[in-house]
């Protein structure tokens, strides 16, 4: 008979858990028997299934629910009576035991065959009653529960499925986000592929595969399960094909014998993979795909079974600090994954729906993502195979008691071996972590023991203990805390808050004090005002209160009108926060990447808007996939320089960069540099000697030196460094300002002042002019006066940074001779760190400061640099940045006051909104 291949799967002996793809013989009947559909089904939150004595009573089930599924999709559960603004918000929330049951009809063709129930991903303990008979339970988080239940069937008759789900706190491992209420939440189900799976007894249980690069070939370890009792003989005949090249080829054909009675026969194997042999990386992610086929004898019985095994070829090693990919170095540019599904509450587990989100990931320049304490469906990691992907999956371990509860630690040792089990075989999963930030009496020891014992059990990946912290020598890479430019709780003592930006800085410092490579930990949590366009596509299980929340508190505070220029102003400061970061580790010497928190959106935690995509991987508006991926690529131009600011009577000095983790060198390349106005005129350019760029970073391109005594006028410059014939290019915005202006402006007629007093005040009574430059000592404000945007949130900080930078109009006549985008950018530094911002909550309704601070999405208050009125009779503009002193050292203040000037003594100066007196006076202290 001919044998015709697809794809099947089952579990062997004690509950451990294999995966494996296999295959049916196509001309006998159906292996796999679809349960998915509706199901009778009963929430048992006082556990009245179970009595007294421990006895299941099974009791009826006297509802339904449609499997695949949640009971949050479902409607069941306690509906939801509150909000918050701390996350999104389950409609319908439950923790505690379930109960699913279904009527099947077994076909009686699978009388001598042994049958497996699979449930795909349940969460998270499950128990199983065929035929009210029990059949087992099975905990995890992370893989498939499996159940052999060939005993308890009657094949050819109907038979009474019934699982009991439990999603209570079955371990102590909450913040996980396996199970998180701020993210993936605790949902209780089954979802995935739910169903029956029948094969011979004497079958391919499991496939292991080590491939060697060196020796061309890969090892098989090839468990074979024989449930007859009796002694069976017979040959596994191997073959297959590279898939998913530009180069197909075949892997030569080769016989594996074996023979046995065990009820688990295990046959080693080296297959040749044939030459040449084709590796797996992110730029050319080849797989192998061999088909076993399976032909047994015992006593007077013949047994068949088939199975695939994927792998991929690939060398993953580290030389220091570097990682070293198939020979090369390798860089990590990585997103943090929480588990933010809210329209299922659950993860995809279909492979398109991977495939979309990781071809945004590579759209936007990475080529990595972390598993923030949980492991996602197999449909991930084939995703990410095909697409050529790193991933980094964790154990659901965010713990701070490790070291009290030996069961906890019991169940995690458990999870962990389940894990690389189930996804070893993947190329993708490229390195294993226990979770995250750590802590507990005997953490260290705890970790030890878990990487020690991962790296005897399977070396086909790198293993390191925690994520930030602790470290522990058995790391074979650390993930890092520390070197990003805003640490947890240091406010405005970071970096971007304390000094203005140079490009010289990087985290070497960090670098030399590890001896094993280091991924910088959760980078890049610069926040965005939300955007309340997306309220609308949250259709699901989890609904955005925290939006709808911030939207009506704007709106009462008479600014909801400005939210879309609040989220497109912040948005545009956000990627320039993050370029920055992102460049400053590529310029770092020996390190070996980062985890960006995130990509997209964190829903929770105080509601975290920190990404460039929103939480359903859509782009947001204010910076395309094209532009982001400039920055964030495997080849970047980069820049050293001491400043961004200059005058005309400086030399522009910089030292240009590159940073090449692509998968060769770049020979006798030639970088170019041109220094441009706004209107694309060319100030200066120039280009550098040719050279081949190693793969690596940072490699040195040459020097710019440009003096900049032609520029008569305050103007702001991009810098462009690109690569001969190729589309790598990196740009800067530079700003320079004249050393002394023509003339200084004069105000004419209008009166100076520093705070609001009797003189001001009789002026404007008057009908007269008044330009006060506000001592920032005597304004009474309580507005911290941080540049950079809000790192994750202030909810769960608790202190600033809290605004997202300015908004302005650049084209009213105030601003007229001072450059400026609408949001801020690295020149506004220096006035941003030399004000006292005022809060104009009291202020007509309507109100519109000539330069805002954009304020925390949790407390929109008006806040003002910059602001005109109409009083009395009189005009007034007033600044809340310090204009008066060390002006000789601050040009980008020198020219804010020029521009500030001229605008007071032109016909150009004519505020309309009015504003009382009293209402000036106490933005003043007494």
């Amino acid at each position: 008979m001919k044998r015709i291949p697809v794809y099947w799967i089952t579990a062997i002996l004690l509950g451990s858990v294999f995966t494996i793809q296999a295959q049916q013989n196509k001309l006998s009947f159906r292996n796999t028997l679809g349960l998915e559909g509706v199901w009778k089904f009963k929430l048992d939150p006082f556990e009245t299934g179970v009595n007294s004595n421990g006895v299941q009573l099974l009791p009826p089930l006297a509802e339904t629910i449609t499997l695949p599924g949640s009971t949050d999709q479902a409607g069941k559960g306690y509906k939801t009576q509150g909000m918050t603004s701390l996350r999104l918000t389950r409609a319908f929330e439950y923790k505690g035991i379930a109960w699913y049951e279904k009527e099947i009809e077994v076909p009686e063709q699978w009388k001598d065959k042994e049958v497996e129930l699979f449930l795909e991903r349940a969460h998270w303990q499950t128990d199983v009653w065929i035929n009210d008979k029990p059949a087992g339970k099975r905990e995890s988080l992370s893989v498939p529960h499996r159940y052999m239940i060939t005993s308890l069937l009657r094949p050819g008759k109907k038979n009474k499925i019934r699982i009991r789900v439990n999603n209570d706190k079955i371990y102590d491992i909450e913040y996980a986000h396996a199970i998180s209420a701020e993210t993936q939440t605790n949902w209780n189900g089954i979802i995935g592929k739910i169903e029956l799976r029948a094969f011979d007894r004497v079958h391919i249980a499991d496939v292991q595969a080590y491939p060697d690069a060196a020796k061309g070939t890969v090892r098989l370890l090839v468990s074979i399960c024989n449930t007859t009792g009796k002694s069976v003989q017979g040959s596994i005949q191997c073959n297959g094909a590279v898939v998913h090249t530009a180069k197909p080829q075949s892997v030569p054909e080769k016989e594996i014998r074996f023979s046995g009675a065990d009820f688990l026969i295990t046959v080693t194997t080296e297959i040749p993979l044939g030459t040449p042999v084709q590796l797996w990386d992110e730029f050319d992610p080849a797989l192998y795909r061999l088909q076993l086929t399976l032909n047994a004898t015992g006593k007077d019985h013949r047994y068949n079974d088939a199975t695939t095994v994927t792998f991929g070829v690939r060398e993953l090693t580290t030389q220091g600090t570097r990682f070293v990919f198939n020979g090369r170095p390798a860089f990590i540019r990585g997103t943090v994954n929480s588990s933010e599904f809210p329209l299922t509450g659950y993860p995809p587990t279909d492979k398109k729906e991977w495939i979309r989100i990781f071809t945004t990931c590579k759209d936007y320049g990475l080529n990595a993502m972390r598993f923030h304490t949980w492991c996602p469906p197999e449909a991930a990691f084939e995703a990410a195979d095909e697409l050529g992907f790193y991933l980094q999956v964790e154990n659901p371990d965010w713990r701070f008691t490790v070291g009290k509860d030996s069961a906890v630690n019991g169940f995690l040792r458990r999870e962990g071996e389940r894990i690389l089990n189930a996804y070893g075989n993947h190329p993708s999963f490229i390195m294993f972590c226990e979770g995250n930030e750590l802590v507990g009496p005997t953490v260290k020891e705890f970790l030890t023991a878990q990487v020690t014992h991962w790296k005897q059990m399977d070396p086909r990946r790198l293993y390191t203990g925690s994520a930030a912290y602790p470290l522990i020598d058995a790391n074979d890479y650390h993930v890092l805390y520390g070197a990003r430019p805003h640490r947890w709780k240091e406010g405005l003592k970071s970096r971007f808050n304390v000094k203005a930006l140079d490009t010289w800085y990087d985290y070497s410092d960090y670098v030399i004090k590890n001896k094993v490579p280091m991924i910088t930990h959760e980078v890049g949590q610069w926040c965005v005002y939300p955007d309340f366009n997306e309220i609308p596509k949250y259709t699901g299980v989890l609904k955005p209160y925290n939006y709808e929340l911030f939207r009506e508190l704007l709106r009462e505070r008479n600014m909801l009108d400005q939210a879309e220029d609040f989220m497109m102003a912040s948005g545009k400061f956000q990627v320039i926060l993050k370029k920055e970061e992102v460049e400053s580790y590529l310029r770092t010497p020996g390190l070996g990447g980062y985890h960006m928190l995130q990509l997209n959106d964190f829903p929770g935690q105080g509601t975290a808007p920190v990404g460039v995509v929103d939480i359903f991987w859509d782009p947001k508006p204010y910076v395309t996939a094209a532009a982001f991926h400039k920055f964030q690529n495997t080849r970047v131009p980069l820049l050293r320089t001491a400043s961004f600011t200059w005058t005309n009577a400086q030399t522009f000095t910089a030292t240009a960069q590159f940073a090449n983790f692509d998968s060769a060198v770049l020979k006798g390349t030639v970088g170019e540099w041109r220094l441009c106005f706004p209107d694309g005129k060319v100030y200066a350019s120039g280009s550098f000697a040719p050279a081949d760029i190693p793969v690596g970073s940072p490699f040195t391109l040459g020097e710019i030196s440009v003096p900049l005594d032609k520029i008569e006028t305050a103007t702001q410059l991009k810098l462009t460094i690109n690569i001969r014939s190729t589309s790598y290019s990196n740009d800067w915005n530079l700003w320079v300002y004249p050393q002394k202006q023509e003339a200084e402006a004069d105000p004419g007629k209008v009166l100076v002042a520093d705070s609001w007093n009797k003189r001001v005040a009789t002026v404007l009574e008057k009908g007269g002019s008044v330009l006060l430059l506000a001592d920032t000592a005597k304004l009474r404000s309580d507005v911290a006066p941080g540049f950079s945007g809000i790192s994750w949130n202030t909810v769960w900080s608790g202190m600033p940074p809290n605004l997202l930078g300015i908004l302005c109009d650049p084209e009213h006549p105030a601003l007229q001779f001072f450059p400026t985008a609408f949001h801020s950018d690295w020149q506004w530094w220096d006035l941003v760190a030399h004000s006292k911002p005022v809060v104009l909550d009291h202020f007509p309704f309507g109100f519109k400061p000539l330069v805002q601070m954009i304020p925390d999405w949790n407390n929109p208050r008006k806040i003002s640099l910059v602001f005109e009125a109409r009083v009395g009779k009189g005009k007034l503009l007033v600044t809340a940045i310090d204009l008066k002193h060390q002006m000789e050292q601050r040009p980008v203040a020198r020219q804010l006051l020029y521009s500030l000037k001229r605008y007071v003594s032109s016909n150009a100066f004519a505020p309309t909104e009015e504003v009382p007196p009293a209402l000036l006076q106490q933005l003043f202290k007494k």
